[in-house]
């Protein structure tokens, strides 16, 4: 009998383990928390946004783009759904194509998970931190903490990245898999909140405002979102900032200079916004201030026109052309300077990892290691934010799961 190890009981790690199972083989996944899934539980808001109806390589960033592109093309959005249409668990499609169970809660992802394993007979093995991997010959060696030793025909390692750790994550993946002679791009933080250290801006904290926000560098635009902003005390959270933030700490980490760019009236151009304006400013009696809160949200307009350097109590009769200008364009584009990226203790999704050239796509299988596999999040691929990361997680699993699978079959023939 094949013994298959597994390190990691996160999504691509539990899916790897539901399609190698079966025939003659043994699996065994080792998980250092208490339960499974973790990530799991608390992804989508604890709904489990679990893919999207609008996958493709576009919305991943790192390594080379057409790992992603096979990768899909083996086992896609279409699998993905059937495969948890086949043990119990329909999905919903939700705003921006988001695909979430229709139970709407995390929870029964993981059970109807943890069922198909035992089903399977995949032995879960919980409070296994496996501290170190080696190979001698055909076979590999796992020690766990308390200097545990299992030895197994093959090993998926599935460990997840350093992204949030309230929910598990860890460096513990990256060691391993170097030791394995494998090359690691340095992990950063990736779809987490944003630092800006404009103090008055943090006057806004708590406000909610639908817009367009882009990352831009020397006039290049980086990344672009369009959504709801939220207004924090230290800087700006929200989908369109996560969308963003991974380009934005990218280019800081790289000592360069990015600017953040929100669009606070995204339906309006400059002309209509300013007619608009205009129409509003017909009351020169008003101060600049109270001519704008028809439109903002309280105190919107002191801070836009504090940063635009006009007084808010000024009235509306004493405001120049140019002063009227200035407000426009800044509304149209408030330019922030971003601070220190935020940590891993706040982010969803790590960038950076394992080089993805350095692992086949069409098994998951290491080009470095015979019987090595290597998948989701500790792969140097990293999506956006919408069930992108999940998807990745979901079919890299899979991938390696089946090939697994095939293996056996070969072996015992």
């Amino acid at each position: 009998m094949k013994r298959i190890a597994i390190i990691g009981g996160g999504a691509s790690g539990l899916m790897a383990a539901c399609f190698a199972a079966g025939g003659d083989t043994s699996v065994a996944v080792f998980e250092k928390q208490k339960k499974i899934g973790r990530k799991i539980l608390v992804s989508g808001n604890g709904r489990c946004n679990i893919s999207n109806q609008y996958i493709n390589s576009g919305k991943y960033h790192g390594g080379n783009p057409l790992v992603v592109n096979n990768i899909f093309a083996r086992f896609g959005l279409e699998e993905t759904v059937d495969f948890f249409g086949s043990i119990g668990l329909p999905v919903v499609e939700e705003k921006g194509g988001k695909l979430f169970p229709a139970s709407l809660q995390s929870s029964t992802v993981v059970r109807l998970l943890e069922y198909e394993l035992a089903r399977k007979g995949v032995e879960i093995l919980l409070h296994r931190k496996v501290e170190r991997i080696s190979k001698s010959g055909r076979r590999f060696r796992l020690v766990t903490v308390g200097r545990e030793e299992h030895e197994f025909d093959s090993v998926i390692c599935a460990a997840g990245s350093c992204a949030y750790p309230p929910a598990g994550g860890s460096r513990d993946g990256y060691g391993l898999v170097r030791h394995m002679q494998h090359t690691v791009h340095e992990p950063f933080p990736s779809i987490v909140p944003v630092n800006i250290p404009l103090k008055i801006l943090h006057r806004l904290q708590g406000i909610r405002w639908e817009c367009a926000a882009s990352a831009v560098q020397g006039g290049t635009v980086l990344a672009s979102s369009d959504g709801e902003i939220l207004f924090t005390a230290y800087g700006i959270s929200g989908p369109a900032c996560l969308d963003i933030s991974r380009a934005v700490n990218e280019k800081i980490l790289q000592n360069a200079a990015p600017a953040i760019v929100i669009d606070l009236f995204p339906s309006y151009s400059e002309k209509d916004l300013m007619n608009l304006l205009d129409s509003l400013w017909s009351d020169g009696s008003k101060t600049a201030a109270l001519s704008l809160i028809g439109i903002m949200k309280n105190p919107m307009p002191d801070v836009l026109l504090g940063i635009a350097g006009i007084n808010p109590g000024k009235p509306v009769r004493d405001l120049t052309r140019e002063e009227k200008r200035k407000i426009v364009r800044i509304a149209k584009a408030v330019t922030l300077e971003p601070g220190k990226p935020r940590g891993f203790h706040e982010a969803v999704v790590a960038a950076g990892g394992v080089d993805v050239d350095e692992i086949d796509p069409a098994t998951m299988e290491s080009r470095l290691v015979s019987d090595f596999y290597i998948t989701g999040e500790l792969l140097d691929i990293d999506g956006d934010s919408g069930g992108y990361n999940l998807q990745f997680a979901w079919s890299t699993g899979a991938i390696a799961g089946m090939a697994q699978h095939r293996k056996s079959k070969i072996r015992s023939s």
